[in-house]
This record gives structure tokens, C-alpha cells and sequence, in this order.
């Protein structure tokens, strides 16, 4: 090979990696940065494909999807907040029948909606609490394009929280999140301080850990070429090193009573790691609630445990006084 030609071989690389370099954001598109948007219209498509052949004599063996909390003969407002980037963040407010009560703002798991939580809505509301549950930018009927579990995102919760104290009917307030919706409540416990109890659901130990997770099960062998370009835009929406969104850290630093939820082990979040956070947290109360080792599957059926357990927590760790009530499952306490 002349030296012309081996010249223009590594130009012709170097060209072709700068391209790829540039373009390469716009081609990796996970779920992560641009979630799956889980509405009404998404579980009504996804039923019909599930039951294409079913014959209208068929339809009464085919679960009944509810689309809102009327479905299930809950009473509820539209709750939208404006975010300081512009557009809305819609969700839920369901109000007990008894105010003013403690409140607990549900902050969902990635690529979930408000949809996803509507068991939630209706189990804890019959045990006298209000409820919110906001879609996060970017997912369900929010508006945004690009999903980040740091400053921006956090933001917006203090916007919603904002409003929930300005509520007559708001008491206590309670942030409850599942996985990713854990870090986020993590976060907005610690920067805003405004919550009283913090419910942290399959939280990921930090969001390093959960990364290299997510990208072995998106791209397995191929993800050594596409990860460090998907790490990068991760960072660059994060508005912070990816390494300070550390779980076990941040818990370290908050006195709010804690209740730490942990599930079988998946892909994504191990029971070990939650149990590592657990000891980690400064919380004076504080506790951990394993469920589903004994394979009763008490989230997924809506069980009693499940929601006791949570109930129990909330009216322990407030500072209370017994209130008369007409609620059968569990008494509300507040101040």
C-alpha cells in the first residue's frame, strides 16, 4: 500500500468516526431518554392486540382495562402544573372523604404512568389519604420529549408539591416512588425537606450501577459501541456527573421517616442493594418491608399486606391523635 493511499485510509476513518460520534445520539434512542408513552389509547391498542380473534360472546373472559379512577367508582379532578421549561405535567387528585388528610404524591417508575397506579389510588384512598399521581415529563400525557431522572425532573416535583401544600385539604405530605420514581422522591426529600415520610420502592442503588444494567439488557454484546454515547447523553440531561446519583449516599443525609420497599430480585434493582441503602439512611425511623419472598403475590393482586403495611408506616411516623372515622380497613391518624 503507498503512503497516499494509506493516508487516505485513515482519513476516511477518522472522518467516518467523526460522523458517527456527531450522528450517533441521534440514532440511540432508548426507552430511557425517550420513554414509552403509557396512556389510555396505549393499553387499549395493546388489549386488542393481545385478543385479536375474541368474538363479542368471548369479551366477558377478557380482563376489564380501566383507563382512570371512575373506572374503578373513584372520585377524582384533573391535576396539571405547569413546568418552569414550559408545557404541563397532567395527572391525578383524588381528595378523602375526611379533610384535611395527609397526602401522598405517587411518583412512578420508568416508562409508567399515572395509569399504572390506579390500584394505588383506590387502596390508599379507602384508607383515608389523598392521592396524586403525576405523569413525569415525557411519559404518559405530559409534555416533553427527553426523560431525566435529575434536576429537571425534580423540579417539577417541587412545582407539584408546591401546589399539594396549598391545598386546604392537604395535611402531611408523603412522597412514594417505585425505581427510578425512588430516586427522584430521594432527591426531592433531600433538596426540598417539605415531605414528611418517604416511601422508596425497589430503589437502584445508584444510577451508574442501574445504566450498565439497563444497557447489557438493551443492547447485550453490542453495548460496548453504543453505551459510552448513551452514558453521555444521560449526563448531558442530568445536569450533574452521573456518579452523585448515588442512593446510598443521599440517604445518608435524610432524617424524613423512611420506609424502604423491596421485591424479588430483577434485572434492574437487587433486594441486597436495597437492604445496603436501608442501613445506609439516617432516618431515626426507618424500616424495611420484604414482600413476595414467600411467592404470595400481594402487589400484583392489590393484597392487604401490601398496602397495610404502607398505611401503618404513614400513621406511625406522623405525629398523630386518633380522628373518628368511617373508613373499616385501617383508621386514619393525623395531627
Amino acid at each position: 500500500m503507498s503512503l497516499n493511499k494509506f493516508f487516505y485510509l485513515i482519513s476516511a476513518l477518522l472522518i467516518f468516526f467523526s460522523a458517527f460520534i456527531y450522528l450517533s445520539p441521534g440514532f440511540v434512542s432508548p426507552d430511557f431518554i425517550y420513554p414509552d408513552r403509557i396512556d389510555s389509547l396505549y393499553v387499549r391498542f395493546h388489549s386488542q392486540q393481545n385478543f385479536p380473534d375474541s368474538l363479542p360472546d368471548e369479551l366477558t373472559d377478557i380482563p376489564v382495562e380501566h383507563y382512570n379512577p371512575a373506572s374503578l367508582e373513584v372520585a377524582y379532578s384533573e391535576f396539571n402544573v405547569t413546568m418552569r421549561t414550559g408545557g404541563q405535567l397532567r395527572g391525578w387528585y383524588v381528595a378523602a372523604e375526611d379533610t384535611p388528610a395527609n397526602t401522598i404524591l405517587l411518583i412512578h417508575d420508568l416508562n409508567e404512568s399515572k395509569i399504572n397506579y390506579l390500584d394505588h389510588i383506590k387502596q390508599l384512598r379507602d384508607r383515608g389519604f389523598n392521592l396524586c399521581v403525576m405523569d413525569m415529563r415525557a411519559h404518559g400525557n405530559s409534555d416533553g420529549m427527553e426523560f431525566s431522572p435529575g434536576e429537571s425532573v425534580v423540579e417539577d416535583i417541587k412545582l407539584v408539591m408546591d401546589t399539594l401544600l396549598s391545598l386546604t385539604g392537604t395535611h402531611h405530605l408523603i412522597l412514594m416512588g417505585k425505581g427510578i420514581g425512588a430516586a427522584i422522591a430521594t432527591q426531592a426529600a433531600l433538596f426540598d425537606g417539605r415531605c414528611d415520610v418517604l416511601i422508596l420502592e425497589s430503589p437502584c442503588i445508584n444510577l451508574s450501577t442501574y445504566l450498565d444494567r439497563y444497557a447489557f439488557k438493551k443492547w447485550s454484546v453490542l453495548r460496548a459501541f453504543w453505551y459510552p454515547v448513551f452514558r453521555r447523553k444521560v449526563a448531558d440531561l442530568l445536569q450533574y456527573p452521573i456518579r452523585d446519583l448515588d442512593l446510598k449516599e443521599l440517604t445518608s443525609h435524610i432524617k424524613t421517616p423512611t420506609l424502604f420497599i423491596a421485591v424479588p430480585d430483577n434485572e434492574m434493582v437487587y433486594t441486597t442493594e436495597i437492604l445496603s441503602i436501608y442501613e445506609a439512611s439516617a432516618a431515626p425511623r426507618k424500616e424495611l418491608f420484604l414482600v413476595n419472598q414467600d411467592g404470595t403475590p400481594e402487589i400484583v393482586s392489590g393484597g392487604e399486606l401490601y398496602y397495610n403495611r404502607i398505611s401503618e408506616f404513614i400513621n406511625g411516623a406522623i405525629p398523630k391523635k386518633i380522628k373518628k372515622t368511617k373508613y373499616k380497613k385501617l383508621a386514619m391518624y393525623d395531627q
